[in-house]
């Protein structure tokens, strides 16, 4: 009996099914763990990065949103980070300063997400396991980078993110008063790149229309580009929309 009662509590966790609740309460919504994963491509998806694709802000003042079905608990979210997994032309301290910088991009336009730094972590991957990680590694084929967010789907709360870079792809640190397209033509920036994942975390979707290519939740990336760092219109206005 123990066996089975094992494989099932097992199958329910691989699926990131949790039920939440006294089992006496049969009113009790479940509040099932659900998880969604953000696959963030280059701008010229299926083709080779030749050079930099990026363009300079035309108009960031596109009130548009997405709202991706979350938004943080009060107390705000822990992050850590694996050092250990970063490219080699790269400090600890550099990407540190680029990834706290992502994350603030969105606490000052809004308050009430709040993101505390509390170490390193030794994980190598995406993983359901209580910690909210943000490292290098193995993704989707040419994917920028991949974030995974487990929330609660009747309360809609985050309950665990994770935002991997890919390992195979180049990365720098640049200094974002360098310009929109300032940043190295040949990589990919950590703070560019991680303020658009971190805009996941927050609750907010993709966006795939033209009109909305100089937000920072716009769905596609490119080498050299910087514009992501700061928030346009619609960035604004979504995460204020879905401020626990």
């Amino acid at each position: 009996m123990k066996k089975v009662l094992f494989a099932l509590i097992g199958f329910l966790f691989v699926f990131g099914i949790v039920f939440v609740g006294g089992a006496d309460s049969a009113t009790a919504k479940k509040d099932d763990v659900k998880l969604k994963v953000f696959i963030h491509y280059p701008k010229d998806y299926g083709k080779p990065v030749r050079s930099s694709g990026c363009t300079v802000t035309a108009n960031d003042q596109i009130n548009d949103y997405g709202y991706a079905g979350w938004q943080m608990p009060t107390g705000g979210m822990d992050y850590k980070i694996n050092y250990t997994t970063k490219p080699g032309n790269l400090s600890a301290a550099g990407i540190q300063n680029a990834v706290d910088l992502g994350f603030s991009a969105w606490s000052s336009a809004d308050s009430n997400q709040i993101f505390n730094y509390t170490g390193t972590t030794s994980a190598t991957g995406a993983k359901y396991d209580g910690t909210n990680a943000v490292l290098w590694g193995r993704v989707s084929g040419s994917a920028i980078a991949v974030t995974y967010v487990w929330y609660y789907t009747a309360s809609e709360q985050l309950v665990e993110a994770d935002t991997v870079f890919n390992k195979k792809l180049k990365w720098s640190v640049s200094n974002s008063t360098l310009g929109d397209c300032g940043g190295i033509a040949t990589s990919y920036d950590v703070q560019n790149i991680g303020t658009h994942e971190f805009g996941h975390w927050v609750g907010l979707d993709d966006l795939y229309n033209s009109a909305d290519k100089d937000l920072t939740m716009y769905g596609y990336g490119t080498t050299g580009e910087l514009k992501k760092d700061s928030l346009g219109l619609g960035d604004i206005s979504g995460v204020n929309a879905i401020a626990p």
